[in-house]
C-alpha cells in the first residue's frame, strides 16, 4: 500500500512527523494488516469517530474549513443598512431643533400682508433644545490558547469575529424597534417606545389596524391599502415624506395577498419562453402614494423592507409569548415578581379602549426585566372580567434590587387559562423591591405585530444612528477570564437619534408606528 500516493509536499511532511521519533520509523505491523484486510466503512460509522475500525481508521480525513453559518447574517439587519451613522464626540449629545418658524396662519397668512408704509410686527422662532444619552453595546468572547493553534477547522478568528459583531449589531437592531430605556436604563429608546410616548402626549403617531364593532372578538386586523396612506399623509402633513415601511415578514406576507399588485403575471424573458415557463405572483416592494418620496426615482412611493423574526419579532413569534424559564439563565435573570393582582376599575375611562367587542375574560403574567436578562413570568389568580370602557390595573411586587422593569402579557379574550400569554408592554419598575402599577387601556392587543413608517430621506435629518465610537474589537490580557486564552471585546458606541419625532405646530408625528396588525393565518 502506498499511503503517500497523490499527497502534497506538506501532508508528507505530516506524516513523516508524525511516524518518526529520534530518527526511527515506529509502525505497528499489526494495525497495518488490520488496514490491509478492512474496508473504509459506510453508515453511522462514518461519522461517529470513537467507532473507527479497520481502514477507516487511518483514512485522511477531509474537512472543509469554510465557515458555513445558519445563523441571522448581516444583510438581515434591516435598520443597520438603512439607517446613516454619523459621529459624536461626547457621551451627551445636544442639539437644537427648529421647530416654528413664527409663522401666524389659519387659512390666512397673518401679520405679513401690510400697507405699502407699515413695518410687520416682530415674530421669533422656536428652537427647541434637545439631549440624548450615547449607549454603550459590548459583547466578549474567548479564544483559547488550544483553539487558537488548531488549524483543522474554519479560521477561529473569522468565526469568533462573526459571532461577536453579529452579538452587538442584533442589540442595536432590536432596541432600533423596541428598546426602552425606562424598563432597562442601559437600552436606547427605540422607536416603537419614541412613537408610543409622544402618542401618549397627544400627537397623531399610531396608526391602529385592529378589527372594530362588537364581533371583533379584541382581534387586531390586517394592514390594509387605505391604511398605508393614512401614515404617509400625516408624515407629509409633519413636513416629512414616507419613505420606507418596515415590518415583519409575516406582516409582508400579507401584505402582497392584500395589494393588487400582488399577484400578477410577469412577462417572461426569452429564456424563459423558450423553455416555456412563466413567472406569478410578484410580491409588492413598495407602495405608490402621493404622500411618498420622490428619493426612489419616478412618482412618490415608499419601499417595504421586511425584517425576520429574530430583529424584528411578530405577534406569533416564540419571543413575545410570557417566558416558562428565566432567560438567558436563572443566574443571571432578575428574580420572578413575587405577586400579580388584577383590578378593574369601573366604567367611564375615556382613555380607555376597551369597547363592547372586547368584553369578557383576560389573562395575565409580567416577567421581571434588567439588562442581563428576563424572569420566568408570574401569573394573576384568576382571569379579569372587564366590560366596555373599563380598564385594568395589575399590581406588581417585586423583591429583588436587580430589576429595572417588567414585561407585560396578556392572554387572548376568553382564555381558559393563562397559558398562552402574550406580550404588550415594557414598563419601568418604580420600586424594585416594592410595588409598581401597570393600567392596561387595551392600547396594544396581544398576539398582533406592528409595522413601522419612517421619513428617511436624506439630508433632512429626520432619522439616523449617532456613533461616539466606531465598531470595535479589542483583545484584552491574556488569561483576564481565568481561561488558557485570549478575551476579545467587541463594542459599538452609539443611540437612535430621531431629531424629528412629533411635530408640535401640526400635531402629527415624522414617522409612524402601525399597531395591532394581526396575521391571517393566526390561532391565537
Amino acid at each position: 500500500m502506498n499511503i503517500l500516493a497523490n499527497k502534497e509536499y506538506g501532508d508528507i511532511q505530516s506524516l513523516n512527523k508524525s511516524l518518526l521519533n529520534d530518527g526511527q520509523f515506529h509502525i505497528n505491523s499489526n494495525g497495518i494488516n488490520k488496514a490491509l484486510e478492512a474496508g473504509e466503512g459506510t453508515g453511522s460509522d462514518m461519522t461517529d469517530l470513537d467507532t473507527l475500525q479497520g481502514g477507516r481508521a487511518i483514512t485522511v480525513e477531509n474537512i472543509d474549513t469554510v465557515l458555513k453559518s445558519t445563523a441571522e447574517q448581516r444583510k438581515d439587519l434591516v435598520f443597520y443598512n438603512l439607517l446613516r451613522s454619523k459621529p459624536i464626540y461626547a457621551v451627551l449629545d445636544q442639539y437644537m431643533v427648529l421647530s416654528d418658524h413664527g409663522l401666524n396662519t389659519k387659512r390666512h397668512s397673518f401679520g405679513t400682508f401690510r400697507d405699502e408704509s407699515s413695518f410687520p410686527a416682530s415674530t421669533d422662532v422656536t428652537l427647541e433644545r434637545k439631549v440624548d444619552s450615547t449607549k454603550f453595546i459590548r459583547n466578549m468572547r474567548d479564544l483559547t490558547h488550544v483553539m487558537e493553534q488548531v488549524s483543522t477547522m474554519a479560521d477561529q478568528h473569522e468565526i469568533l469575529n462573526y459571532a461577536g459583531a453579529m452579538a452587538v449589531l442584533t442589540g442595536s437592531e432590536l432596541s432600533t424597534i423596541f428598546g426602552n430605556s425606562a424598563a432597562i436604563p442601559n437600552e436606547f429608546d427605540g422607536l416603537f417606545t419614541k412613537l408610543l410616548n409622544i402618542y401618549n402626549e397627544g400627537f397623531e403617531s399610531i396608526v391602529d389596524c385592529r378589527k372594530t364593532g362588537a364581533s371583533s372578538g379584541s382581534k387586531g386586523g390586517e394592514l390594509q391599502e387605505e391604511l398605508l396612506d393614512v401614515g404617509a399623509e400625516r408624515i407629509m402633513n409633519s413636513f416629512g415624506r414616507a419613505t420606507n415601511m418596515i415590518m415583519p415578514t409575516k406582516v409582508k406576507s400579507d401584505l402582497n395577498r392584500i395589494l393588487p399588485v400582488a399577484r400578477r403575471v410577469m412577462l417572461p424573458a426569452a429564456q424563459q419562453v423558450a423553455a416555456n415557463q412563466m413567472l406569478l405572483g410578484q410580491p409588492a416592494a413598495g407602495f405608490y402614494t402621493d404622500f411618498g418620496s420622490a428619493m426612489y426615482g419616478g412618482d412618490p412611493q415608499f419601499k417595504f423592507n421586511p425584517s425576520i423574526d429574530s430583529f424584528f419579532p411578530s405577534g406569533e413569534s416564540q419571543d413575545v409569548q410570557a417566558p416558562l424559564a428565566d432567560y438567558p439563565t436563572t443566574a443571571l435573570a432578575p428574580l420572578t415578581p413575587t405577586s400579580v393582582t388584577a383590578a378593574v376599575a369601573a366604567s367611564g375611562a375615556l382613555d380607555s379602549k376597551f369597547v363592547a367587542g372586547d368584553a369578557g375574560d383576560y389573562w395575565y403574567k409580567v416577567s421581571a426585566l434588567n439588562a442581563d436578562g428576563v424572569s420566568i413570568a408570574e401569573a394573576i389568580g384568576s382571569a379579569a372580567t372587564v366590560a366596555a370602557d373599563q380598564k385594568v390595573t395589575l399590581t406588581i411586587n417585586g423583591n429583588d434590587s436587580a430589576i429595572t422593569g417588567y414585561s407585560i402579557y396578556r392572554s387572548a379574550l376568553g382564555a381558559a387559562t393563562a397559558a398562552d400569554c402574550r406580550w404588550i408592554a415594557d414598563i419601568a419598575a418604580t420600586l424594585a423591591v416594592g410595588v409598581t402599577e401597570f393600567v392596561d387601556l387595551n392600547l396594544i392587543l396581544p398576539g398582533t405585530s406592528i409595522a413601522i413608517l419612517i421619513s428617511n430621506e436624506p439630508g433632512t435629518d429626520a432619522i439616523d444612528y449617532r456613533q461616539l465610537m466606531p465598531f470595535v474589537r479589542m483583545q484584552l490580557p491574556f488569561g483576564l477570564n481565568g481561561i488558557v486564552g485570549y478575551p476579545y471585546l467587541y463594542m459599538l458606541y452609539k443611540y437612535l437619534r430621531t431629531p424629528k419625532l412629533e411635530n408640535p405646530r401640526t400635531g402629527g408625528a415624522y414617522h409612524q408606528l402601525y399597531t395591532n396588525i394581526r396575521w391571517s393565518q393566526s390561532t391565537f
